[in-house]
């Protein structure tokens, strides 16, 4: 079973401050459970594959950008 952090865990976990963490939520970022509608969990395998995606994020489809 998948451990549910709270938003302040999930705001240490992400390194952003609870307010992204609700901002991020509105704007359909984060994924979430909702036990009502003030209070949400997040699936730690969902933070988790939310960090590799911030780390590594996908190329972009026109290659890279050359400077001159």
């Amino acid at each position: 079973m998948d451990n549910l952090l709270t938003v302040r865990q999930a705001a240490e976990r992400l390194g952003i401050s609870p307010g992204s963490v609700y901002h991020w939520l509105s704007q359909g970022r984060l994924p979430c459970v909702r036990f009502s509608a003030r209070c949400v969990r997040f699936r730690e395998t969902d933070l988790s594959r939310l960090v590799e995606q911030l780390a590594h994020p996908p190329h972009s489809r026109y290659g890279k950008v050359h400077s001159k």
